[in-house]
């Protein structure tokens, strides 16, 4: 479902406070509203996810990912990493197939000048075998607009941000399966259009997006588009079950990939 339509749908089934709850905001309350607003600035989270099949077929997928945040007034700075890897049988066959083996990490800081206005930096590398990938590396810079915040406390978060900058990226490119040999590296030189929410439905469920268009306009023409749609449902303070979806499309992949992997995830998630 688009995250905005999801929105919509839940701001008009919330309740509107009455006249008396305004006229009980009392100093007690407005004092715990104060301590739950003291957030520590660093986040950070990990989460694990694990397949096992047997029987017809016998098959195993591994996911993982970790994710350090830090906030501030000005500033804003995201660590994140994850992986994945799984092989594949049938139940009459010895030997696996590799299904999934991929690993990356990205870096990303932000200034915001006003609360309308920031400036970001982006670096990142991946690989991903069963794609041809050997290593992605790439840089963006970038401007982002705040279209929609509120943040009164942690459980009662909303914002809505776009961001517009320019992007490098070159793919080195390695045929891993199912034979090996190498293949031509690739440049991408194009603008950047993000768009990054983030809902927190009640004090349990919280909702992600983020999605990236890369259209190359100097070079050939390629496009690539990814998308990752995470939702998280807290069970404790600190453990939450969550669900991930991917998707990623290169309209020009390497020899022999599709252009187009989807991936739904289902794991669970512990905050440091």
């Amino acid at each position: 479902m688009n995250p905005l339509l999801l929105l919509l749908s839940v701001l008009a089934q919330t309740p509107t406070p009455s006249s008396d709850a305004a006229v009980e905001d009392t100093p007690a309350r407005q004092c715990n509203e104060d301590e739950e607003e003291d957030i520590p600035p660093w986040t950070g989270s990990f989460g694990v996810g694990f397949s096992f099949l047997s029987g017809n077929s016998r098959s195993y997928t591994l996911t993982a990912n970790a994710l350090a945040e830090y906030e501030s007034p000005k500033w804003a700075l995201t660590l994140e990493a994850d992986g994945a890897y799984g092989k594949a049988a049938a139940a009459d066959e010895e030997e696996r197939e590799l299904i999934a083996e991929a690993l990356g990490a990205w870096v990303r800081g932000e200034y915001r000048a006003t609360p309308l206005l920031s400036a970001y930096a982006y670096l990142g590398a991946e690989t991903d075998h069963l794609a041809s990938l050997e290593l992605r590396a790439e840089a963006e810079l970038g401007i982002g607009f705040t279209l929609l915040e509120r943040e009164k406390r942690k459980s009662d978060e909303l914002f809505l941000r776009a961001y517009l900058g320019a992007h490098y990226a070159h793919d080195r490119r390695f045929q891993y399966v199912p034979t090996r040999k190498d293949l031509p590296g690739v440049d991408l030189w194009s603008p950047s259009l993000a768009v990054m929410f983030r809902y927190d439905i009640n004090e349990r469920v919280e909702l992600r997006e983020y999605a990236m268009l890369l259209p190359d306009v100097f070079g050939d023409t390629r496009v690539l588009l990814t998308s990752t749609t995470k939702l998280s449902v807290n069970l404790t303070g600190r453990f939450a079950l969550t669900t991930f979806f991917d998707v990623r499309h290169d309209s020009s992949p390497a020899e022999g990939k599709a252009s187009t992997d989807t991936a739904l995830t289902v794991g669970g998630e512990l905050t440091l």
